[in-house]
């Protein structure tokens, strides 16, 4: 399949997310690193009325957890849900275990419109709206 990838704006939180966009088939996949957002439009078939649609799956994000490891492998977790009091127990211990690289790795909550940094320091881009990103090249 051919596809583009590109910078958009984040439907959820305003930030830069990426857009997956197959343009032979018209599917297209967003993800936003910022808030956990995510979106995917996709091609199905109905067997039963011998017809091709669309089908469109949105998840409201609530924060994201990137895990770097020290053998420089990277973990993206997206929340689509609240993140609970357990939520925040659990992954910390995971974001403290021995071969993770804390300096690299980050935990942020996304509500209501404000991002909370659970754990760890994003990077210095990540608080920047769409405009402000796409105005500094990155």
């Amino acid at each position: 399949m051919a596809s583009t990838y590109s910078a958009v704006k984040c439907a959820n939180c305003g930030r830069s997310a990426i857009s997956d966009f197959y343009y032979k088939t018209d599917e297209e996949y967003i993800c936003c690193r910022r808030c956990g957002y995510h979106y995917s439009k996709t091609c199905k078939y109905d067997s039963a009325n011998k017809k091709d649609y669309f089908e469109e799956v949105e998840h409201k994000g609530y924060g994201v957890i990137s895990m770097v490891k020290k053998d420089g492998t990277r973990r993206m977790l997206l929340f689509n849900k609240k993140i609970s009091s357990e939520d925040i127990e659990n992954n910390k211990k995971l974001l403290l275990a021995e071969n993770v690289d804390q300096d690299k790795s980050y935990f942020v909550s996304f509500e209501e419109g404000v991002f909370t940094i659970l754990f760890g320091n994003p990077s210095e881009n990540y608080h920047l709206t769409f405009e402000e990103y796409k105005e500094n090249n990155f």
